[in-house]
């Protein structure tokens, strides 16, 4: 892997719409609304993904398929818990650097572990850094594996300079 995507969800109803919970939250339609536009611009920047690794919980899920609409060839979207709230940046790491014949890699996941999984990976640090806004996307520059400490920070855009 040479490039790491790292996709905050759009925004989301504030509750489920059958009473399911946090992990069955939709996004709203402003929410599609946006990701459909940050999709758009990487597709206008011909970034394409040869993987989506997405959370399984519903808003993240969303977020993937319209990415993954515009910006990858394949319609298949890797879900994982490690992608959830509260997961273990070690154990996404590990699960990341399984992947295969990928340079291009986007995950989609949730705040506060975002954040938190940018600035491990850049700086060995437990403590976060960044702030990904919803829809925001990093780039990290990855050599290969990702190693904690030894990734590249590119760029970080929330939705306000996708629409500029």
């Amino acid at each position: 892997m040479n490039e790491l995507y790292v996709i905050r969800h759009g925004i989301a109803e504030m509750i489920s719409p059958a009473g399911g919970g946090d992990e069955s939250r939709e996004l709203t339609k402003k929410g599609r609304e946006k990701v459909r536009l940050i999709s758009k611009t990487l597709k206008d920047r011909e970034i394409f993904f040869d993987r989506i690794v997405s959370s399984p919980l519903t808003r993240a899920v969303q977020t993937a398929e319209i990415v993954s609409r515009y910006c990858s060839d394949r319609e298949e979207i890797a879900l994982t818990d490690y992608l959830k709230p509260g997961s273990s940046y070690e154990d996404l790491i590990e699960y990341l650097n399984r992947t295969e014949g990928a340079e291009k890699v986007a995950i989609v996941g949730h705040e506060p572990f975002l954040s938190g999984f940018i600035s491990y990976c850049l700086s060995r640090s437990k403590s976060s850094f960044v702030e990904m806004k919803k829809s925001g996307v990093a780039l990290l520059e990855i050599d290969g594996m990702i190693i904690p400490g030894k990734a590249k920070l590119l760029w970080l855009m929330g939705p306000k300079q996708f629409m500029d």
